[in-house]
C-alpha cells in the first residue's frame, strides 16, 4: 500500500515538476497528508485480521522477507512438470495468469499497452491521451511490481496463482480500457461495424460465462484455450487442489452403498473405512455414520481422491463414481474391497507426489 502510494504520487507529480518545482513539493506534501487516513484505516484492518503484525511495528516488513524464504514440503505442477514450491521456475506466476485469464482479458490488456501510447503520441486526448496515461501507468505498476518482486526474488510459490489474485482487478481494468479503445476506433469507421464488433465481444463474455456455468461449483478450474481448456490442463496443471469434490464424492459413495449394500443388518449400522486424498475435516463434515475416515490406506474399504497431481492413481480399485466437468474427470471414488493391500498400491512414478505415504499425499492440501 505504501509502495503503491509512492508510485502514484510520483506519476502524478512528474508533469508538475517539469513546470514548477516549488509547486511539486507542495503537491507531494498535500498528497501525503491526504493519504494518512487511508493508511490509518488500512493499518487497523491489517491488525484486526493479522494480530501478529501488532506485536512489533516492523513485523509486516519482516513478514515480507520471511515469506520470501518460507518453504514447506509442498509440490506443485505446471506444464506436466512437478516442482517443489521453492523450486518453481521464475515464470510460474505469470504463466498461470496467462492460462487462467479469459483470452479477451489478455487481448484487452495487450490492446491497452499498444494503443494507449499511440493515442497519446497522436495527442488524441478524447481517447486515451497523455493525462490518462498516468492512470494507466498506475494500473501497470500495481500489476508489475508484485510480479517483478516474485520473479526477481524467486520466492516460493504455492499452488497456482492464488497468492496473486489481487492483480486481477487492475488487469480487468486495463482490459476494459483496451476494449474501449478498440471499439471506439472500430466505431469511427461506421456504426454498423461498431455494433458488430460489440456483439462479437459480448459473445465472448457469454461463451466464458457458459463455461463457468458448466464448471459449477468448480469454477476455479477454468483454463483458457492456450492450454486447451480444462481438457488440455487436466493432469498437467493445477486441478482440484482444495478437493472441492468432497461433498459430491461422499454423497455419491453413500448412494452407491444404499444401492449395493442390500445384505446389511438393518438393526446394526455397518461401518466402512474411507481413505481420502485430502483433509480429514472436509470428509467428516459430509459423511454419515457409516463412513469412517482412516489413515491406513492399505486396509481402507474405499478411496476418495481428486485427479490433481494424479492422486486418484495412487491406489488400485474399482471405480464406482467419477466427478467430471466437460467430460474431464476431476475426482473419483474407488471401491478397494477385495484388493489385497500389497496389490492396491501403484508404482511411485504413477503419482506426481512421488510418495506412497498417505500423510505426504495429503500435505499438498495443507
Amino acid at each position: 500500500m505504501v509502495g503503491y502510494a509512492v508510485a502514484l504520487i510520483a506519476l502524478r507529480s512528474w508533469s508538475i515538476g517539469q513546470q514548477d518545482w516549488r509547486r511539486l513539493r507542495s503537491a507531494i506534501a498535500r498528497s501525503m497528508l491526504l493519504l494518512i487516513p487511508a493508511f490509518a484505516i488500512g493499518y487497523v484492518i491489517m491488525i484486526a485480521s493479522w494480530p501478529w503484525a501488532s506485536l512489533a511495528f516492523f513485523n509486516p516488513v519482516r513478514a515480507i522477507f520471511a515469506f520470501a524464504h518460507f518453504h514447506e514440503p509442498i509440490n506443485t505442477i505446471i506444464a506436466g512438470e512437478v516442482y517443489s514450491m521453492s523450486d518453481v521456475p521464475r515464470w510460474y506466476e505469470p504463466g498461470y495468469l496467462a492460462i487462467k485469464l479469459p483470452l479477451f482479458v489478455l487481448a484487452g490488456v495487450g490492446a491497452t499497452l499498444i494503443l494507449a501510447p499511440r493515442s497519446a503520441a497522436a495527442r488524441n486526448d478524447n481517447l486515451y491521451g497523455y493525462p490518462h496515461l498516468q492512470e494507466i501507468g498506475a494500473l501497470l505498476f500495481v500489476i508489475a511490481f508484485p510480479l517483478s518482486c516474485q520473479i526477481i526474488g524467486h520466492a516460493p510459490s504455492y499452488t497456482g496463482m492464488r497468492h496473486f489474485l489481487f492483480v486481477l482487478p487492475p488487469l480487468a481494468a486495463l482490459a476494459g480500457i483496451g476494449m474501449h479503445i478498440c471499439l471506439s476506433g472500430i466505431e469511427a469507421k461506421g456504426r454498423t461495424i461498431g455494433f458488430v464488433a460489440l456483439a462479437g465481444l459480448a459473445g465472448t463474455f457469454v461463451w466464458d460465462a457458459a463455461t463457468l456455468v458448466r464448471l459449477h461449483p468448480y469454477e476455479y478450474l477454468f483454463y483458457n484455450s492456450l492450454v486447451g481448456g480444462l481438457e488440455g490442463a487436466s493432469r498437467r496443471y493445477v486441478m482440484d487442489y482444495w478437493v472441492n469434490i468432497m461433498p459430491a464424492a461422499v454423497k455419491n459413495l453413500e448412494t452407491y452403498l444404499d444401492q449395493t449394500d442390500t445384505h446389511a443388518n438393518p438393526i446394526r449400522t455397518p461401518h466402512y473405512t474411507v481413505a481420502v486424498c485430502g483433509e480429514q475435516v472436509s470428509f467428516e463434515n459430509e459423511a454419515d455414520r457409516r463412513l469412517q475416515f482412516t489413515r491406513d490406506w492399505s486396509h481402507a474399504d474405499f478411496f476418495i481422491a481428486p485427479t490433481h497431481m494424479n492422486c486418484d492413481r495412487v491406489l488400485r480399485g474399482k471405480i464406482v463414481n467419477v466427478i467430471d466437468r466437460d467430460g474431464v474427470p476431476i475426482g473419483v471414488v474407488k471401491d478397494l474391497r477385495g484388493v489385497r493391500p500389497q496389490a492396491r498400491w501403484t508404482p511411485v512414478e504413477t503419482a506426481h507426489n512421488h510418495s506412497n505415504d498417505p500423510d505426504s499425499l495429503r500435505r499438498p492440501h495443507g
